[in-house]
């Protein structure tokens, strides 16, 4: 995909989306990394759900400690969002690991997460690249 980066005009409106990208991105590969350690394990459902809601409950205590002294902002608009799509993510595991639910149908969902996260990959790095170039033409 192709982007207005015309529409930057100075170097500072450049490295504020390169940063936001890099934020972006690191948080991607973070999701991505969790999701291929759960993919390769195979140790049955009950172990994968079990790191899993440990690994969002974990972001989400962090999250939790942080958003109180952020300022206001778009860094905090995201982080807000994320800690409640964690918040339903540990409701949706909990339930899970509740009920049993899982197997095939679970590893299913997670590679097209993995997938997903892929293609996301590949646009921020083609945002990254293509801002770059609008910063050094500047």
């Amino acid at each position: 995909m192709s982007y207005s980066v015309n529409l930057l005009t100075t170097v500072a409106e450049c490295d504020q989306v390169l940063s936001e990208a890099a934020d972006e991105r690191a948080e991607l590969e973070f999701r991505q990394v969790q999701l291929q350690r759960l993919h390769s394990m195979g140790t049955g459902k009950a172990a994968e759900l079990q790191v899993e809601l440990t690994g969002a409950t974990s972001e989400y205590n962090t999250l939790a400690a942080l958003l109180p002294g952020m300022a206001e902002g778009n860094a905090k608009k995201r982080n807000e969002r994320e800690y409640k799509r964690l918040e339903y993510r540990i409701y949706v595991l909990t339930q899970q690991q509740s009920s049993g639910q899982g197997g095939i149908l679970t590893r299913f969902k997670r590679q097209y997460e993995l997938n997903c996260l892929a293609q996301s990959l590949i646009e921020n790095n083609t945002l990254k690249t293509e801002v770059e170039a609008r910063r050094a033409a500047l």
